[in-house]
């Protein structure tokens, strides 16, 4: 898709997000973004589908046989 300029590009990316994804704002201690960036290049993925990864793998950790 063409954009005329970059701000209407950014306006479409940031409607679509809004309609298809939900959002949660993670903080971490100081000094960790770093350490979660690089773990993340580590394994050659985006620090969202690591951390996303990490909660997928919690979760399934903590799923009741019977659920």
């Amino acid at each position: 898709m063409a954009y005329k300029d970059q701000a209407t590009m950014i306006k479409y990316n940031n409607e679509f997000s809004k309609k298809a994804y939900d959002h949660i704002h993670l903080t971490v201690p100081k000094g960790q973004k770093e350490a979660i960036q690089a773990a993340a290049q580590a394994r050659g993925e985006s620090v969202n589908a690591f951390i996303y990864q990490a909660i997928l793998d919690a979760m399934a950790e903590t799923k009741s046989p019977d659920a």
